[in-house]
């Protein structure tokens, strides 16, 4: 049985360093998904407003989970972040990406969706670190509640990525 972590605040999305480091974009990626992808209604569900994975916007496509990393669901999986096929995903997410440095393209969202004959709504939403080949990291692998996503979503992206970023520590020489 799959165990994740479930990430309910910002400190808890810093604590795991999903999308940290230069080039990765997961943070970036993060806040474009809460901001223009999801919508939570009255009754408490994450709409998927501007965002179809069925219709593969923004290069959204089918998540097989072959590995095993998320639990076993009647609901289709769907991931998106692929920058080799980032659709018109915002400059924001993409601006950083070299497809020479695997870590550029490490970041991804998966999503489970629902759905009804007018709406699709997201019922998971989880963050993970790409391999490569197909692979993905069990251990990078964290659920993403509605509570978190609510606070992204009234956040301004600076707000968001100066709670969030890691500070990196310069080498001083000489200073001890």
């Amino acid at each position: 049985m799959v165990r994740l972590r479930t990430l309910n605040e910002l400190s808890h999305l810093r604590d795991t360093r999903f999308g940290q480091g230069y080039p990765r974009h997961g943070l970036a990626l993060l806040w474009w998904f809460a901001d223009e992808c999801v919508e939570i209604d009255d009754d408490g569900n994450m709409i998927a407003h501007q965002c179809d994975p069925e219709h593969k916007d923004f290069g959204f496509h089918p998540f097989h989970n072959r590995e095993g990393i998320l639990p076993d669901s009647d609901l289709p999986y769907y991931e998106v972040g692929n920058l080799h096929y980032p659709g018109n995903m915002s400059h924001l997410v993409t601006k950083n990406y070299d497809p020479d440095d695997g870590e550029s393209n490490a970041d991804r969202i998966v999503v489970s969706v629902d759905s009804d004959w007018n709406d699709k709504w997201f019922d998971r939403i989880y963050v993970t670190h790409h391999l490569g080949r197909g692979r993905f990291d069990e251990n990078s692998t964290y659920r993403i509640s509605q509570g978190l996503i609510e606070i992204i979503e009234n956040m301004e992206w600076s707000d968001f990525i100066g709670e969030v970023k890691i500070r990196q520590r310069r080498n001083r020489r000489g200073r001890r």
